[in-house]
């Protein structure tokens, strides 16, 4: 009998321990796929509460993401996922603060109450979560509430999980209608922008990339310029986000973006015969 007890304890004893050993496995492999989402730039566990955070920070007020020697190899791994920075941009808040950089006189200027609503329309294809979301809030955060009609996101067939459901969670508890649209097979960006401008309910339909952010006093002389012409197709100076450090560089306003006659894009000077038109204002727009 006694025997037998001491067979009950240590087989009472081993199980416990083959127990605790499956919940240590189960444990760290879990753990293992947090880190294995971070380092391909999906978000870990739950998509987090669209919260204001306080601006402070990596990348507050534009500023180059710094990242430690020891995280360099991490880093240009992660690169390679969306070819710019993701270890940086994941440091920096959704909603960072960015510096005014107009000019004086346009910082001064006055525009009309009832300028027309504008659709924004942004097209995504396995974005980055902290890109995309940043985009979406710079637009939120830095427009004026009654001229902002809807954000419209359209999914170019992307392949990654956390721009499912987890994407569509997230908007739906952001103070601005957000509606996510999906491309039925890859299309390209065309046709991507063609379906969201179909489904926007705006007088005004604004594109813009999914990895952009925009600064304050960017919507009203946009559409400022199409209340006085409705036929007037606007762009706005577009400002420089280093994709290695995420500091933001304010552009010149004193090139405009053109094609030349082999339909490539470049820079151009503005010419002096727009700067005679213009009488030195340079606050007035570039033809």
């Amino acid at each position: 009998m006694k025997k037998f007890a001491y067979c009950k304890v240590v087989l009472a004893t081993s199980l416990v321990w083959v127990l605790l050993d499956m919940f240590l496995l189960l444990y760290f492999s879990e753990c293992n796929k947090c880190d294995e989402k971070k380092e391909r730039g999906l978000p870990a566990g739950d998509v987090p509460e669209p919260i204001q955070k306080p601006h402070e920070g990596p990348g507050e007020m534009g500023k180059p993401v710094v990242i430690p020697k020891e995280e360099q190899e991490k880093m240009k791994e992660m690169f390679k996922i969306n070819q710019f920075n993701l270890m940086a941009s994941e440091m920096i808040a959704l909603n960072r603060s960015l510096p005014d950089v107009r000019l004086e006189g346009c910082k001064t200027k006055v525009y009309a109450d009832n300028l027309p609503t504008t659709s924004v329309v942004i097209v995504f294809h396995n974005e980055a979560w902290s890109t995309l979301l940043r985009t979406v809030h710079s637009v939120i955060n830095r427009s004026p509430r009654h001229m902002l009609e809807e954000i419209v996101l359209v999914d170019d067939a992307s392949e990654r999980d956390f721009l499912k459901r987890p994407l569509e969670n997230y908007v739906k508890k952001l103070k601005v209608p957000v509606h996510v649209i999906r491309m039925e097979q890859r299309s390209g960006l065309i046709r991507a922008r063609l379906k969201g401008a179909a489904a926007s309910k705006g007088q005004v339909i604004t594109f813009l990339d999914a990895h952009c952010e925009c600064t304050v006093g960017w919507l009203e002389p946009l559409l400022a310029r199409i209340k006085a012409d409705r036929r007037t197709v606007v762009c706005p100076i577009i400002d420089v986000i280093s994709d290695d450090t995420f500091e933001y560089m304010a552009g010149s306003d004193m090139t405009y973006g053109g094609f030349n006659w082999k339909l490539n894009f470049r820079w151009y000077p503005v010419p002096q015969r727009e700067m005679d038109r213009r009488k030195g204002d340079r606050t007035l727009p570039v033809r």
